[in-house]
């Protein structure tokens, strides 16, 4: 018979799982405080909440809100912190993944992006794609270029009409 206070715990993460646009599962252990604090605040500025809870109460809420939990079976041993990225769902990673460089550690064992299951090699892939304003930026440059392009085309014709004048009018 759970207690009550894991059946909150539970309640907690499950209302952190539906409002959380990706989840992201790492391996905490060797960590000093002032880097998890370190680590905390750079995901807070990410909208993200890190929670480091037991991995059977994790896999509890998971299921709760139907999210299949066979595969995290192997990523969930073993010390785990779960960031909840409201916000970009990428941004999270590349956060962790920065932050592991310079430390080693966390070690990311897997993520939930938008309810798909990624393991820590598709993980470090998504950490290494462009962020959502890099790729909009590229989108409307990519709209943009025909467009300048064309303008340049078109605008030469009066620039060679203008120079072709003044060289009339330099000859008089």
């Amino acid at each position: 018979m759970p207690n009550t206070k894991k059946l909150q715990t539970v309640e907690e993460l499950r209302e952190k799982i539906k409002k959380a646009k990706s989840i992201t599962f790492a391996d905490y252990l060797g960590l000093s405080a002032d880097n998890i604090n370190d680590l905390r605040a750079k995901a807070l500025e990410n909208d993200t909440e890190v929670e480091v809870a037991k991995n059977t109460l994790l896999k509890v809420a998971l299921k709760e809100e139907n999210i299949d939990t066979d595969s995290l079976e192997n990523d969930l041993k073993g010390p785990t912190a779960a960031f909840f990225s409201y916000g970009d769902p990428i941004a999270v990673i590349k956060t962790i993944f920065a932050f592991a460089k310079t430390n080693t550690l966390p070690r990311v064992k897997a993520a939930i992006v938008d309810g798909k299951y990624n393991n820590a090699q598709q993980t470090e892939i998504l950490s290494n794609l462009p962020s959502r304003d890099e790729l909009i930026a590229q989108t409307v440059w990519g709209l943009k270029s025909p467009l300048s392009g064309l303008v340049n085309t078109l605008g030469g014709v009066q620039r060679k009409f203008v120079y072709a004048l003044s060289a009339i009018k330099d000859k008089k």
